[in-house]
């Protein structure tokens, strides 16, 4: 059997420490914000730092159009816009006309879904992933105290 302070530093090290957003370069584009429901939107580049800063946690859908995986998690993503509303804003950004955000945040496979606290971006989902798995993602996130530090 493995004592627990060994388990607890093996969690630590494959764990990763929050990190800030940074400033994103967003050149002459202007700013498009496309109300889906009264908890999710679409953004482009422009639009982005507007909802980033919207003094809640943030859920950002990385997504393309021509993507499977990404129209799958359409609907779970609406339902916890629901779910969540005033504790969570969920957005979405499509990759193919906002490549600045996927260079920006690495995004190396779609869907990715990016969850940011305090302008720090606390965990990235790639690929398809279940409900239950972004439920837990997202509930840890509310949980966590941040250290800026």
């Amino acid at each position: 059997m493995i004592p627990g302070n060994i388990i607890n530093n093996i969690s630590q090290l494959f764990s990763k420490k929050p990190t800030s957003i940074g400033t994103i370069e967003i050149g002459d584009e202007k700013p498009e914000i496309e109300i889906i429901s009264s908890n999710l939107c679409k953004v482009n580049t422009a639009g982005f730092d507007d909802v980033i800063n919207s003094g809640m946690p943030v859920i950002v859908d990385c997504y393309t159009e021509w993507c499977g995986p990404c129209k799958m998690i359409n609907p779970i993503f609406a339902k916890f816009a629901v779910e969540y509303n005033g504790r969570v804003k969920f957005i979405k950004v499509d990759l193919d006309t906002s490549s600045t955000i996927a260079k920006h945040f690495k995004v190396i496979g779609v869907p990715t879904l990016i969850l940011i606290r305090d302008g720090m971006v606390i965990k990235s989902i790639v690929g398809y992933s279940g409900e239950g798995k972004i439920r837990r993602a997202i509930n840890k996130m509310l949980e966590m105290e941040i250290d800026q530090t």
